[in-house]
């Protein structure tokens, strides 16, 4: 008791020290030792497994809808890519300086205190995380059902997603090895996926070239019309006329598209989650992060470019199954069939990375207190502890309470079914917290210069990540009021509930 004492007595003199005054560190002293299991590989798989998921099989018809031209949606999607670099290079400095289970929740405590980190975990807990993997099931649901042709109106899809998402927790609470083996196995398939459609892209521009005629040159566009020139497009069901549109409308339109691109990158942060399980993290974890951005960046820009080569353009804005389709339009309902199957798979393998860094998400939180400590917990309930003689990694030390929370809420969301009005609150609440975290960045570079940084990115990078990103928190914030609302309120009562805990703890 006494030495949990000292921490919130420690936490609460964080609380009320100026922001570029020098702390002592917040590094979890009292939390348990994890053995350090994952290399730079493991972390690379992580984060691509998390970023090609379902968003690039489903964000192309957002993205196409808010841009007047086939190119400047792939500027978007570039644009996208970089800026979500600029925050992994931001958040590889962090790890790296302190490599701390539980990633941007540590960061915000060692910079703001205990309050902004309890808000952190509150809301990715017990909406951001469990939401995504409810998105995710969905999907899978949904491409199971359109080969089996189930219909999408009644309750036979959520009952698939609750069970594929009951089955996927399952897989990831046997142990940690199990986990990466299969986060691994799935990101085969994710980029065979990619490679598969890149290739009927090239098939297409190769038959066209050996054959003008031929029916396999996909689209007639992609060869008959300029890239950048404007055409309408369709969004919410109305068409827009971009040579009429004022400029303020305009930035409406590109930055909902940069907002589709980004959430289709989103997982470039869950590396940082497992940071003090990874072997030398000052070199592992920007490693995997510049390696994995090349691959998920230069996949999006080429699937994007085989889907406009394969579909007719004013089709694209208003598809959401736009690898199936452009599939389906090269080689017929068999090709479909099968990229339904591997996206399907892909979405499995974005719910293994998510259950996997959600899991030591909780666990982290339940070692700061923010969550009863039996979430802290690995393995099987009054097992035995391993002796120094049994291999490690070979029991169950998966976070079972962890990831039962993490099925439960998932679950709730599932069956609720409300996840189209979910994305642009579940994005909006992440890049809060993005932001917020890369101006920590830049308070510590100020006020603990003498930190240990293995790994330091130019100053450029975090700067132009936190004006980029605060313009889109500020234009989402504007043009979907309802989800800003529920934020702010959300935040509001997770701010009391953490005031009043840090109260009654120190009492």
């Amino acid at each position: 008791m006494d030495g949990n004492g000292e921490d919130q007595r420690e936490l609460n003199t964080n609380e009320t020290q100026p922001l570029l005054e020098r702390r002592t560190s917040s590094a979890s002293h009292n939390a348990p030792s994890l053995s350090k299991q994952l290399t730079a590989r493991h972390a690379f798989a992580v984060l691509v497994t998390l970023q090609i998921g379902s968003g690039i099989f489903a964000s192309p018809a957002q993205v196409d809808s808010n841009v007047p031209s086939p190119g400047a949606a792939l500027l978007v999607w570039a644009v996208g890519g970089l800026l979500s670099w600029a925050g992994a290079a931001s958040f590889a400095e962090l790890g790296a300086a302190l490599p701390l289970n539980g990633g941007m929740q540590e960061y915000l405590r060692h910079v703001y205190g205990d309050t902004a980190a309890f808000l952190m975990a509150w809301v990715y807990i017990m909406a951001v995380k469990p939401s995504s993997m409810a998105i995710q099931s969905i999907v899978i649901a949904q491409s199971i059902g359109s080969v089996i042709s189930i219909s999408s109106d009644g309750h036979s899809l959520k009952i698939i997603a609750a069970i594929a998402f009951v089955a996927m927790v399952l897989l990831n609470s046997i142990n940690t090895r199990f986990t990466l083996r299969l986060s691994e196995s799935f990101t085969v398939f994710k980029i065979g996926t990619v490679v598969l459609i890149v290739l009927g892209g090239l098939m297409a521009v190769f038959a066209h070239l050996i054959d003008p005629k031929s029916s396999l040159s996909g689209s007639s566009d992609w060869y008959s019309k300029n890239w950048f020139s404007t055409r309408p497009t369709m969004s919410d069901g109305q068409t827009i006329d971009w040579e009429s549109m004022r400029a303020w409308d305009r930035y409406g339109h590109y930055c909902a598209a940069i907002y589709g691109g980004l959430w289709a990158y989103d997982g470039w942060d869950n590396a940082n989650v497992v940071a003090s399980e990874i072997c030398d993290p000052g070199r592992s974890l920007p490693k995997a992060i510049k390696a994995a951005m090349i691959v998920v960046l230069s996949s999006f820009e080429l699937v994007n470019v085989a889907y406009y080569i394969l579909l007719p353009w004013h089709k694209l804005s208003a598809n959401d199954a736009v690898a199936v389709s452009a599939a389906s339009s090269l080689l017929g309902r068999p090709a479909g069939i099968v990229i339904t199957l591997l996206v399907a798979i892909s979405c499995a393998g974005s719910i293994t990375s998510n259950v996997f860094s959600v899991g030591r998400l909780t666990m982290a939180a339940a070692q700061r207190n923010y969550l009863p400590a039996v979430f802290s917990k690995r393995g099987l309930p009054n097992k035995r502890p391993s002796t120094e003689h049994e291999d490690e990694a070979a029991t169950f030390d998966a976070p079972l309470y962890a990831n039962l929370l993490a099925l439960i809420v998932t679950l709730v969301y599932i069956l609720t079914g409300s996840f189209r009005a979910l994305l642009t609150f579940v994005g909006m609440a992440e890049w809060v917290f993005y932001v917020s975290t890369v101006v920590g960045l830049l308070i510590l570079r100020r006020r603990e210069p003498q930190l240990d940084r293995p790994y330091r990115p130019t100053i450029i990078l975090p700067v132009t990540f936190v004006i980029i990103g605060t313009l889109v928190i500020v234009r989402s914030a504007m043009f979907a009021p309802v989800q800003s609302g529920v934020l702010a309120a959300l935040l509001l009562v997770g701010a009391m509930i953490g005031r009043f805990r840090g109260r009654h703890s120190a009492g």
